[in-house]
């Protein structure tokens, strides 16, 4: 009787020392993932804020859905460091924050995916040159004229912008000859955002490490319980 009273003390200070452990480490792994979730957010900032005089563009779009998922997941992790640290939450709510979380880093890796590619500009050019708007936000900054070459303005009987000029000089010599459809935008460094995806991940194989020593400290009151009615009625045989 008196063994299996220190069995089950034991067995619970061991599952309370594995619990805080387990915290310490989420709160760790919560930290870094949080400082890399406003890192992504600052640097999907400014690529929006470069691409924000665009308004065709449908990088502009891509942008801001980018911005806005990692926006939102600075609320979802205060939401789960929330969890953790006041125990005021019960186990199948930890499940769905740890599901929404996986989601969510499922989602940011996929955009991840997406903008480490090189972006073709021809989709965006065609369509602003079609709507008769200014190829000017690409001109400057691809250092291309028109869809095809500068001929595209003397067939439309345009005069060519000062965009398609090396610093708008004006002058035939620094005259873009290559179109902007040939162009495209070069990804930034997918380094920091692999690096998120990847702590966010092991934030969420911490939580459920946790839920499990969770809910196994739970049960042992009632097993050694049981173990208890065993010693002092027996077993029940039908």
């Amino acid at each position: 009787m008196v063994d299996n009273e220190e069995t089950g003390c034991l067995q619970r200070l061991l599952s309370v020392g594995k619990l805080q452990i387990c915290k310490f480490i989420i709160y760790f792994v919560w930290l870094v993932n949080f400082i890399f979730s406003c890192a992504d957010i600052y640097i999907y900032y400014f690529i929006l804020k470069e691409h924000m005089p665009c308004w065709d563009c449908l990088f502009r779009s891509y942008m801001i859905i980018a911005l806005t998922v990692n926006a939102l997941m600075a609320p979802l992790l205060i939401v789960g460091f929330f969890f953790i640290y006041s125990h005021l939450c019960r186990e199948i709510r930890i499940v769905i924050y740890a599901t929404v979380l996986f989601l969510a880093t499922w989602l940011q890796m996929m955009l991840t995916i997406l903008f480490a590619q090189q972006y073709q500009i021809v989709g965006d050019v065609l369509r602003i040159w079609m709507n008769r708007k200014s190829l000017e936000f690409y001109e400057s900054r691809c250092q291309c004229c028109g869809v095809l070459g500068p001929d595209d303005y003397k067939l439309g009987d345009l005069n060519i912008p000062k965009s398609c000029y090396k610093n708008g000089s004006e002058r035939d010599e620094d005259l873009y000859r290559s179109g902007c459809s040939t162009r495209s935008i070069k990804p930034a460094s997918p380094i920091i955002h692999v690096i998120s995806f990847v702590i966010q991940y092991v934030l969420v194989i911490c939580i459920e490490v946790f839920l499990i020593i969770l809910l196994r400290s739970k049960s042992q009151p009632t097993s050694m319980w049981s173990e208890r009615v065993t010693e002092r009625f027996g077993s029940v045989k039908k």
